[in-house]
């Protein structure tokens, strides 16, 4: 029996465009995504240009970061001119800080959520401590969801929420839209870190009305470590940049020119990026990776992942285990609650090489589409042998 149902809306495992042992059932892709074979590949050939340098062009510091300006585009809404690459989310979460900064003033408020991951925290700590603004954690009450949490907690005090798409911790949903259009409404500055459901989850930029939106592209992205993607709203365009990098100004690509500064950015979110942004030998793998991620469409990773953790979250509640439910929880990322369970699952369960992870007191179930039946049925089996 195939691991997907042949429909237009599921996919039959791909596992094949992953270098994956037959041995290793990995369900970890929010610790950090595999990589797929085109990317491998498309990296290799960047790092051996390196090597000769000579051939190496000019333009080489330029077109891929606008090949991955289309990309997203294409992926995720808006135009080309507002996506920038930066080295990661806390980069761009820090981006994000430096453009809002000087609007902040004492008494301001900035929401975030409890528990949530460390760059988002400790970006907004620092600016807060910069401007006497003050940060407002939101916990959430049992029985209640994200989404009407946060909105309950939006005051005329707020002027950033600076939130997930999801809750890193076990997959709990945040309804991006509804507060996008909250925050519309009032004023009030909107930032998503969307690094554990890009690429993996339909969004649309302009939909979510969001002024920044960041995501680390190692996990769900399948992109090499040290790519991220920032996309940043039309009227952030002259926002100061958190570092004067050459490559953001105008006419930087005449290189027997650089000696004649020039005050002028480019177009767009580019004057944001990091300098280096051309990293010839990380973009084509990220590319490669968008590309296929493009051709599979988000819409059917997203069903198709889901299936895989619907079927895994029955045996997990059938075993006696408490599940984060399927309609509070996002489609790639099943959520466990472990109690009162002392058991080291992830360890036990790393010795048998099955992969999943544990945060706060929650285990993470999150697969991609390299997951086959034979995994699936593994994971099963481990976890029933260790219940027993």
């Amino acid at each position: 029996m195939p691991l997907f149902k042949i429909t237009d809306m599921l996919l039959h495992t791909q596992r094949k465009l992953f270098d994956i042992p037959a041995d290793i059932a990995y369900f970890n892709c929010s610790y950090m995504g595999p990589q797929l074979n085109a990317s491998r590949d498309s990296l290799i050939e960047a790092v051996n240009m390196k090597s000769n340098p000579w051939t190496w062009p000019s333009s080489q510091f330029f077109d891929e970061a606008e090949q991955i300006r289309v990309l997203c585009s294409s992926l995720f809404g808006a135009k080309n001119d507002n996506y920038a690459v930066v080295p990661s989310a806390s980069y761009g979460l820090s981006t994000a800080a430096r453009a809002i900064e000087p609007i902040l003033k004492k008494g301001d408020q900035v929401l975030i959520l409890a528990e949530d991951f460390p760059s988002n925290v400790l970006t907004w700590r620092r600016v807060c401590k910069e401007t006497e603004a003050e940060i407002v954690t939101i916990s959430k009450e049992v029985g209640l969801d994200w989404t009407n949490t946060i909105l309950d907690n939006i005051t005329d005090k707020i002027k950033v929420v600076s939130i997930p798409s999801c809750h890193w911790t076990n997959g709990e949903s945040i309804d991006l839209e509804i507060i996008g259009n909250k925050c519309k409404t009032l004023n009030i500055i909107y930032v998503v870190d969307a690094t554990q459901s890009l690429g993996v989850m339909p969004h649309h930029v302009e939909t979510m009305q969001v002024d920044f939106l960041i995501a680390a592209g190692y996990k769900w992205l399948l992109c090499p470590y040290g790519f991220s993607i920032l996309y940043v709203q039309d009227n952030w365009f002259n926002a100061r940049p958190l570092e004067e990098t050459w490559l953001a100004r105008e006419n930087a690509e005449n290189f027997a020119g650089l000696v004649n500064y020039n005050d002028n950015y480019q177009i767009g979110a580019r004057k944001l990026e990091m300098g280096g942004k051309g990293m010839p030998t990380i973009l084509p793998g990220a590319i490669a990776a968008l590309k296929q991620i493009n051709t599979w469409g988000i819409e059917n990773i997203s069903k198709s992942i889901g299936s895989i953790n619907d079927e895994l979250s029955a045996f997990f509640i059938n075993c006696g285990f408490h599940t984060i439910k399927n309609e509070n929880r996002v489609p790639h990322i099943l959520g466990i609650n472990l109690d009162s369970d002392k058991t080291n699952y992830v360890s036990a369960l790393k010795d048998k090489n099955v992969f999943i992870s544990q945060r706060g007191n929650s285990l993470r179930v999150a697969p991609h589409l390299q997951i086959n039946q034979a995994d699936i049925e593994r994971l099963k089996q481990e976890v029933s042998n260790l219940i027993s």
